[in-house]
This record gives C-alpha cells, structure tokens and sequence, in this order.
C-alpha cells in the first residue's frame, strides 16, 4: 500500500509538473500530422490550378530557380509534386541568412507547368515550420531536442505508472476494465481520466517511442547496434571529368536512377554544384510505408550519369528498418489516411488528461480541505 501510494504521487506530479509541456508537444503534433494540407489551405497560392504536367521536366524546374534567384550558389533540392493540384517545392539548403549549424532552408514554390515563384518563405518564418520547429526542438536547436526527449520518457514514466495504478484487481477485473462513465462528477472525472490513460496508452507510448528515436537518435543507436548492425552513411563523389565534359540534366539522372529500380517513383532530387558533387535521388518502391520521405537512395555521377552508389529501402539491415518506420509511424503514414487519423487523436490525449487529472486533483484537494474543516470544528465542539 505504501509503494502504491509513493507512486500516486509521482503520477500526480509529473502531471502536475509536465502536463502543460506534454499537451504542447501532443497539439502541435496533432497539427503537424495534416501541416501540408494546412499550409495549402492557409496559402491558396500553393494549391496548382494547372493539370496539364505535360510532362514536367525537372531540369527546366532547376534552370527557373537558378534564373530567378541567382545570387543563391548553393544546392538546390526539388521535391517532386505527388498529385495534379500540387505545387513544386524547392529547398535552398544553406541560404546566407541563416546559422549553416541549423536546418532552415529556404522554401520556394514554383507553378508546375510554367516554372513561375508563387512564394519564397524562409523555414522558421511561417507557420507550419515554426511549429514544426516548436514540436521537434522547442524552438531551442540541439539543446531543445533533449528537453523534448527527456519530456517524452517522462510521459512513458507517466503512461506505464497510470496504466498500472488503474489495473483493476480482483475476480471481476475483466468487467471493471469495460469502459463505463459514471454518474457523479467526481467519478465520472475519475473515469474519463483513467480510461483516456489506459486505452490510449499504447498510441502514446508509440509516439513517444518514435518521438525520442527522432529527435535524439544518438540514445536509441547504441541499442538497436546490439541487435542489427545498420548500413554506413554514404559519401560519394562524382570522378574528375575530361576537359570539356558537361554535366548530363537532372531529367537524365532521373532515367539511370529509375533504372535501378524501375517500379519506383521519384520524391526528391538534388542537384550538383562543385564538380564533385553528384545527382541524389530519393525515390519510393511501393513497398515503402512513407510518401514524401521514402529510404531508398540513389547517387549519379554527374558527366557520366552512371550510377556510383545506391540505397535499397527493402534490402537493409533490421536496424535500418527500425529507424526507417520511425517517421512515418510517429506521423502515422505508415497506415495511410487511418494512421493520420489516430496520430492526430493520440496527440489531443496528453491535454484531456492534463484536464481530466487537473480536475480530479481539484476536487481531491477540495474535499479533503471540507474534511479538515469538519474535523477542526469536531475538536472545537468537544473542547
């Protein structure tokens, strides 16, 4: 009974201590879940009223970006639209204006068909970014991701004790773990409170989990290498060309690419700048879960467009495979619309039981405040 106890209230007090930061974490990755849809719909510009597509060619799309922002030398990354109504995104990835240490690309978005600047936006600047630098790092670079990590196995510390103090006992514990509401405010309170806890526990600790493996990988690694040993980072370089040799298009990268894995589509590209640079693909085999952030890789020499080097999504190592799902489980693409869905419901649960706890809480203190009166008053009557 007293270990019981101890743990109350070390339930209570990471409640009370962290809720508010737990709430902020789950709303702003409830927000993040559907942010592409909410940046279209707060930028009407960003929604293409052409269908035409006939068919892009992805080096016009370099050659626009390289006209109308020449003063940027570096490289430029082109996200490659995934529907009729979507405009191209391209990523300036070390624009003068910002620390290099920090990632805050430029973000352009260029009309499909006619190459066009709809808008040039610096990340951090508008919305879906700052919250997204607000979810990941509490707008604090390195220094925040640990917070947001040790605030994510606080909650794990929170979820596992609350799960374990509800855990009905008993020969009807099978019932008394139905969900019902009862009637009374104190206990319905009480309810609300353990049974968001108890059935949403296991969305929470996923997020948590997928949570702290992106933003402090350098916690989970150690763990994951004593079970699978996880594929190098590459670093590839194009070879020293002739004299006079030209750099092939980004559309002719594009075909060796695909070449390697025909059934593939392309998500990503980025294009060279200093001579020994390489085209880099990123591009997503129907097998893989995310959409816009797919594993498979791969690296062109850019004069003669031969393939130096490649990651296949579907052939790594069980450790890559883990840190692979991490994204698109934490966002909940992994199981397409549905998974949004319950992503987006998982992070409303930390603020219903930041409110549930808080009221309960309250009407705890309440009470045993009214039974104090009522005992002071007994003694004065006797006295």
């Amino acid at each position: 009974m007293l270990m019981r106890r101890y743990l109350l209230k070390v339930h209570l007090y990471l409640g009370l201590l962290l809720g508010g930061a737990f709430a902020l974490l789950g709303l702003t990755g409830s927000f993040l879940v559907f942010y592409p849809e909410i940046d279209r719909g707060l930028n009407p510009e960003l929604v293409s009223p052409s269908v035409k597509h006939s068919p892009p060619s992805v080096q016009a799309w370099f050659d626009h970006l390289h006209a109308q922002f020449p003063q940027r030398k570096g490289p430029w990354r082109i996200e490659i639209p995934r529907s009729t109504d979507q405009v191209v995104f391209a990523r300036y990835l070390k624009p003068e204006e910002t620390d290099p240490n920090v990632f805050a690309p430029m973000v352009v978005a260029l009309n499909p068909d006619s190459g066009a600047v709809l808008n040039a936006r610096m990340w951090g600047d508008y919305l879906v970014t700052w919250v997204y630098d607000l979810h990941y790092s509490l707008l604090m670079g390195k220094l925040g991701t640990v917070l947001v990590s040790l605030l994510g196995m606080a909650l794990l510390v929170s979820v596992v004790l609350g799960v374990y103090l509800w855990l009905p006992r008993g020969k009807q514990r099978l019932i008394k773990a139905v969900p019902k509401v009862r009637t009374g405010s104190k206990k319905a309170i009480y309810d609300m409170h353990s049974y968001t806890g108890a059935y949403g526990a296991v969305l929470l600790l996923l997020m948590v989990v997928t949570g702290v493996g992106l933003a402090t990988p350098q916690w989970v690694e150690p763990v994951v290498n004593l079970f699978s040993v996880r594929m190098e980072k590459q670093t590839v370089y194009s070879a020293i060309p002739m004299p006079g040799a030209k750099r092939i298009t980004a559309d002719q990268a594009i075909s060796a690419g695909l070449a390697v894995f025909p059934t593939a589509k392309l998500r990503w590209i980025e294009a060279p700048i200093k001579v020994e640079d390489v085209y880099v693909l990123r591009l997503q085999q129907p097998a893989e879960t995310s959409q816009r952030f797919p594993k498979t890789f791969v690296w062109i020499d850019q004069f003669s467009g031969q393939v130096l080097a490649s990651r296949d999504a579907l052939k790594v190592s069980s450790g890559d495979v883990f840190f692979d799902w991490l994204h698109p489980l934490h966002n909940g693409e992994a199981f397409g619309l549905t998974g949004r869905i319950l992503a987006f419901v998982s992070g409303l649960l930390p603020l219903a039981l930041l409110l549930t706890g808080w009221i309960r809480w309250r009407q705890k203190r309440k009470a045993k405040g009214i039974a104090n009166q009522r005992q002071a008053h007994k003694h004065c009557s006797v006295d």
